[in-house]
């Protein structure tokens, strides 16, 4: 039995179609944490999956529960529990991730997440690995390094791809503008913010409230590139050309001052250094007029 040239042709096709979609299947469901020296990054995230529900409505804020899969630490699957704070009645505005330092919940954002939202701000914040409702593994230093030694995802380096997920989650979500998003983080929740925003260049702008870089010097130990790919210092200068806003409390006793600034120096422009006097460490009230200004900048 001969095959006519043109059915041939045809199935010829179909097979090389088949191939290359099987090809760009498997590209972009690839496992996307790529570590290079002493960088790491997440590329083709894809789709978040989440879920979204009203918990509170008033006349100035709806604040929705909002759930999303982040990625496994080893075996370990993950899920990190979020409050989404949205102005009631208004539409596409622009979209914030706000991380709170080491071991505080996400309910304790709410005075700062509320006051963005009454400004016209939609503010998603999250309890991180092994705080509140999100629960699980967070290691010390040191274990996290064993883990990262033997080629694995350390706690670190996935504490960002969660924010990195939070963005993809706020962009999605109808009726926020997903062309505006920026990352805004205290003490620990700023130093992820900093790499988050560094990976993520469709972050508009970080704000950085009380934080810092490691100061890691470019050694020859087998440490060293672990510890410079956790090291804000080492990413602080990729957010550029977007704004980077830092904010200080003179009263500081937990970060310096003397160390945001430094950390502050190595970012390229445009960028702002703002001390709020009295102020010690974390968010205060007098940060909110600088607070709002950086964002409308960032956001213009």
């Amino acid at each position: 039995m001969r095959i006519k040239k043109r059915t041939l042709y045809k199935v010829l096709i179909f097979l090389a179609v088949i191939l290359i979609a099987s090809i760009l299947v498997k590209y972009f469901n690839r496992d996307s944490y790529q570590f290079k020296v002493d960088k790491f990054q997440y590329l083709n995230r894809g789709k978040a999956q989440y879920d979204i529900h009203l918990i509170n409505k008033s006349q100035g804020t709806d604040i929705y529960s909002v759930i999303y899969m982040s990625r496994p630490f080893l075996t370990y699957p993950v899920k990190i529990f979020g409050l989404l704070f949205i102005p009631s009645g208004k539409k596409n505005i622009p979209g914030i991730v706000l991380l709170p330092g080491g071991g505080v919940p996400k309910e304790a954002e709410s005075t700062l997440a509320n006051y963005l939202a009454d400004n016209g701000y939609a503010v998603l914040t999250i309890d991180q690995r092994g705080i509140g409702e999100t629960g699980g593994y967070y290691l010390g230093i040191e274990e996290d390094y064993n883990v990262f030694l033997k080629g694995k995802e350390p706690i670190q380096h996935l504490s960002v791809y969660d924010i990195l997920r939070a963005y993809d989650v706020l962009k999605d979500i109808k009726g926020i503008d997903k062309e505006n998003i920026a990352v805004a983080g205290e003490s620990m929740g700023g130093r992820y913010a900093i790499i988050a925003a560094a990976i993520e260049k469709r972050f508009k702008g970080a704000m950085i409230i009380s934080s810092a870089g490691f100061h890691i010097n470019k050694e020859n130990k087998p440490e060293n590139n672990y510890l410079l790919s956790i090291d804000p210092d080492h990413y602080i200068a990729d957010i550029s050309p977007r704004p980077l806003f830092m904010l200080h409390g003179s009263k500081d006793t937990k970060v310096r001052v003397d160390d945001a600034k430094l950390t502050f120096s190595i970012a390229k422009d445009p960028k702002k250094f703002f001390i709020a006097e009295g102020c010690g460490h974390g968010y205060c009230e007098e940060m909110n007029e600088t607070i709002i200004e950086g964002f409308k900048e960032i956001f213009k």
